[in-house]
C-alpha cells in the first residue's frame, strides 16, 4: 500500500528532482519525470510546472532591467505633475521642459543635473506608469470608459505643432458669463492660426455639437487661407460624430 505523500514532502522531492530534471536530455526528462508522478500523484500538467517553475523564475529574473528611476525621480515627478493640475503623461512629456524651468526660475523647485536629466527623457508611457500609485490614491478604482468619438481623434499638444504653415487652427468657446457660471449665456466660437495668430470669432447662444459645426462652416467660408488641420478642446460640443464627419469630409 503507497503511503500519501504530504505537501511538504511534494516540495521537497521537487526541490532535489528541479535541477537534474532542468539539466536532463529531453529522453531522460520523460523518465524523471514519471518517475516523479508515480511518488507525487501529481497530474502530469501540474508535475512539468512545478519542475520548470525555478527555471522559469530565473528566466524572468535574468530579463528584468535595473530601474534607472528611482523614488527621487518618482518624487520630482510627483510634483510636477501636481503642478500641472494632474494632466496625462502625454500632455505632461511636452510641458515638462517649460515647468520645470518655471519652477527652479521662481525657487519652487531645485533638482541635481542627472535627476533633472532623468525626469526630462521620461517618454509619456513611462510617466503614466510611474504615476499609476500617485493617481489611485483617495480615490476608488473604477473602470474608464472612452465615448466613442474620443477614440476616434488622436490627441496632440502643443509640442506636435512642428511649425505649421497657415491653415492650422485652433477652436474653442469663451464664455461671457461673467463671474458667476450658471444660467443662460452667450459664448463666443474663437479660431486662431497658429502660424499667423489670424483669429475669427463669432457668437453661439447654446454648447452644442451642431451649432458649433453651423457657426464653424460660416467662420471657415471667410477665411482667407485653405484650413487645413483643426485642433479642438475636450468638451462634448467639440468631440462628437458630426464634427468629425465634417472634418473628414
Amino acid at each position: 500500500m503507497k503511503t500519501k505523500m504530504t505537501h511538504a514532502m511534494r516540495k521537497e522531492l521537487a526541490n532535489i528532482v528541479r535541477d537534474r530534471y532542468a539539466a536532463a536530455t529531453n529522453k531522460d526528462k520523460r523518465r524523471i519525470l514519471e518517475e516523479f508522478i508515480a511518488a507525487t500523484g501529481y497530474h502530469e500538467k501540474s508535475a512539468i510546472r512545478v519542475l520548470n517553475s525555478s527555471s522559469e523564475l530565473k528566466r524572468r529574473q535574468s530579463r528584468q532591467r535595473p530601474s534607472i528611476y528611482d523614488h527621487a525621480v518618482r518624487g520630482a515627478l510627483i510634483v510636477l505633475w501636481e503642478a500641472s493640475d494632474r494632466v496625462c503623461g502625454k500632455r505632461l512629456k511636452a510641458l515638462l521642459p517649460i515647468l520645470l524651468s518655471a519652477l527652479e526660475r521662481n525657487g519652487h523647485l531645485k533638482l541635481e543635473e542627472e535627476l533633472r536629466d532623468k525626469v526630462l527623457s521620461m517618454s509619456a508611457a513611462t510617466i503614466d506608469r510611474l504615476l499609476q500609485m500617485p493617481r489611485r490614491t483617495g480615490r476608488a478604482k473604477k473602470p474608464r470608459v472612452v465615448p466613442e468619438p474620443r477614440r476616434r481623434i488622436k490627441m496632440r499638444t502643443f509640442a506636435d505643432w512642428n511649425e505649421p504653415l497657415p491653415g492650422s487652427m485652433e477652436m474653442d468657446l469663451v464664455a461671457h458669463c461673467g463671474e458667476i457660471n450658471r444660467g443662460s449665456y452667450v459664448h463666443s466660437l474663437v479660431l486662431t492660426d497658429i502660424a499667423s495668430g489670424w483669429t475669427e470669432a463669432a457668437p453661439i447662444v447654446v454648447r452644442e455639437g451642431t451649432l458649433v459645426v453651423e457657426t464653424f462652416d460660416r467662420i471657415r467660408a471667410g477665411l482667407p487661407f485653405a484650413l487645413k488641420a483643426l485642433d479642438v478642446d475636450n468638451g462634448s460640443e467639440f468631440v462628437n460624430n458630426k464634427l468629425i464627419e465634417y472634418c473628414l469630409a
